[in-house]
């Protein structure tokens, strides 16, 4: 028998138990089978003659041993069409760290596999993929990477480190960063990072706070802006924080060193979950994968790739950088991070696939939301504020950054 006990959810806010089949409802249990529940009615069958319609959050084990469930598909599907009976598994490597899906569906003989593949496969497939990326986006001139310590943006990095060898970038022409500030930014991943970058031989600029402090000529330290920032939006925002932090860090050495394109490892859920939230409040998206902000395109070469794969590049980094992440996320970051991920889990790459589509929408309308700037600031407007709130905002910021002012 499987002893359920042996298999532990983790969060950043803890270790959660996962619930026995016993215990699942009829949706859980569609599911798990990949199928939708509200394609579904549910009907207990006390006889052949006497069906009862039930909610599908009805427990199977509530259900009498001598009764059948009946779970009645609603549309005219061809179930056949749509998934294959059994699951080819192909083990390409000998210590996998992941599988690939490839299932082709919506065909008179629907295909499942799955390639196991290790993480050394995982970063040559990767890289390839990023190496394409700057060749189709004519990235080939110097380049800023923000670097985490992180499994995205270490991945990132050895991506890089195939382009130099391709010679789609120039030898000395890819420069590193990563941010050190307890608690959001920790010297741990800062010495992966550093790690990283010393095998692919980039130089690499670690910034303190005091570096941080002089570079963007703020009057006090980045440390109390966010403790004032936290103070008055709370310590759920620290992702939004950090996430601007490296945004004006890596646009104003862009500028320093003469350069024009900043890489960032922002992954498919990433993007997903950002046009999924533009969409969902009836905003125009936000360019992607290269979106111009000022004098600066910030480019996302790994934004067709999946989280999980990216993260499975490089493990042992992955899971020191999860074990030390701060706890704290805002409710609805949380919320459409998990549709993001929920999408891919029907049907592979449905995700990529909408992502696919909106783009190709927006460069054939003009849709795109406009990134328009903050007089007086670096900072951009991406339509999603209103005016009080960007006030309020500024007022904030401009007790820290004494140059930022609407007349300069």
């Amino acid at each position: 028998m499987t002893d359920w006990k042996r298999v532990t959810l983790e969060f950043t806010a803890g270790s959660r138990s996962i619930r026995p089949p016993e215990e699942l409802s009829l949706a859980e249990i569609l599911l798990a089978n990949r199928l939708p529940p509200t394609m579904f009615q549910a009907y207990e069958a006390r006889s052949q003659s006497d069906l009862a319609a039930i909610p599908m959050t009805t427990l199977l084990a509530n259900i009498p041993d001598e009764h059948h469930v009946v779970l009645r598909c609603i549309r005219n599907t061809d179930i056949d069409t749509l998934r294959s009976a059994d699951i080819e598994v192909i083990q390409r490597d000998q210590a996998p760290v992941a599988g690939l899906l490839d299932i082709e569906y919506g065909r008179r003989e629907p295909l499942s596999r799955v390639h196991l593949v290790d993480d050394d496969t995982l970063r040559e497939m990767v890289s390839d993929q990023i190496v394409t990326f700057l060749q189709k986006h004519e990235v080939t001139t110097s380049i800023m990477a923000g670097i985490s310590g992180g499994g995205d943006s270490n991945t990132l990095v050895y991506g890089l480190t195939k382009a130099v060898r391709a010679s789609v970038l120039p030898a000395e022409g890819v420069t590193c960063f990563t941010l050190a500030m307890e608690p959001l930014w920790p010297e741990s991943a800062v010495d992966r990072a550093r790690e990283l970058c010393d095998r692919a031989g980039f130089q690499h600029r670690v910034l303190y706070a005091d570096d941080m402090t002089n570079l963007l000529g703020m009057s006090r330290s980045p440390a109390e802006l966010w403790e004032s920032f936290r103070r008055d939006y709370g310590p759920d925002t620290v992702h939004f924080f950090g996430t601007c932090f490296v945004n004006l860090i890596g646009r104003r050495l862009c500028r320093e060193l003469g350069g024009h394109n900043l890489a960032v490892g922002y992954n498919r859920e990433d993007l997903l979950a950002e046009l999924l939230f533009c969409l969902m409040n009836g905003r125009k998206p936000l360019p992607y994968p290269v979106r111009r902000m000022g004098d600066v395109n910030c480019v996302f070469p790994l934004w067709e790739i999946p989280k999980h794969l990216l993260d499975a590049c490089y493990p042992r980094y992955s899971a020191s950088n999860y074990r030390e992440r701060v706890d704290s996320t805002t409710p609805q970051r949380s919320a459409i991070y998990f549709l993001a991920h929920c999408l891919d889990a029907l049907g592979p790459e449905i995700g990529l696939s909408l992502m696919k589509g909106v783009r190709g929408l927006m460069d054939e309308i003009g849709g795109w939301e406009e990134l328009a700037p903050v007089d007086g600031t670096p900072l951009m407007r991406t339509g999603m504020s209103d005016a009080g709130t960007e006030q309020q905002v500024l007022g904030l910021l401009r007790e820290f950054f004494p140059e930022w002012s609407p007349t300069a």
